[in-house]
């Protein structure tokens, strides 16, 4: 009987304190203008208590979240930074070749810095391909550079601060580009072009920045393929 009693009166115990939680709990709807329910809803999920709850209405994109007042705080901040227009990019790629000694020649050979002679151990370079990309951020951009090389990759806002290969993520004024790949295009033997992938790498870059990738060797063993990526001002960012 004591046993029974000590089930019940703990039972009480936790409904009452489920209780006093629940009357600290509000709700409130979000309703998404740019960013869709799912992309929304994965990132609050992380931020909510145990309590907290999420209810989603795709079809008129709007979310209403049920939490403590301090999560519903965070989460209305998370929200207006995700929810807004896309921004606009503006890069320009080149594809240069370049060779050591000098084999192409004054019309077609271009003037180079000394670091990239310096970094690429080559007296001189050409220019294959060059293509000014510019868009809607998270949305796959794709050019080609001159009739054999094309480049794609997908431009997105920096999510967080780190280091790579090619610079590092600080300022808001830096653009990623996720998965950039460059594919030379090669005709098969009946004569359809197939894309063969030379590069693929993420670069990382503040406005009116340039970075030099090295991208493998030409048909030309001794040649070799450099990738230009600079970072153009735009009137959105």
């Amino acid at each position: 009987m004591l046993r029974k009693a000590f089930v019940l009166v703990g039972a009480i115990g936790i409904a009452t304190l489920l209780a006093a939680a629940g009357t600290n709990m509000v709700s409130r709807a979000f309703q998404l203008e740019h960013a869709s329910v799912s992309e929304a809803s994965a990132a609050i999920q992380p931020m909510l208590s145990e309590a907290g709850s999420l209810t989603l209405q795709p079809r008129l994109s709007r979310i209403v979240v049920q939490d403590q007042p301090e999560i519903i705080d965070r989460v209305t901040e998370m929200i207006n930074n995700l929810d807004h227009v896309p921004g606009l990019f503006s890069v320009q790629v080149e594809l240069l070749e370049g060779a050591e000694p000098k084999p192409f020649g004054t019309r077609e050979e271009i003037k180079a810095e000394d670091r990239l002679r310096k970094m690429f151990g080559v007296a001189a370079f050409r220019r294959l391909g060059n293509s000014m990309i510019e868009g809607q951020l998270g949305n796959r951009a794709q050019a080609d550079l001159g009739p054999d090389f094309r480049v794609s990759f997908l431009p997105q806002p920096p999510e967080r601060s780190g280091n790579t290969p090619w610079g590092s993520v600080e300022r808001s004024d830096r653009i990623s580009l996720r998965l950039l790949v460059l594919e030379r295009m090669e005709a098969s033997s009946d004569g359809e072009l197939t894309a063969r992938e030379l590069l693929r790498t993420n670069v990382f870059l503040s406005q009116k920045q340039t970075v030099y990738i090295g991208a493998g060797s030409s048909e030309e063993s001794d040649h070799v393929l450099v990738l230009v990526v600079r970072a153009m001002e735009t009137g959105s960012r």
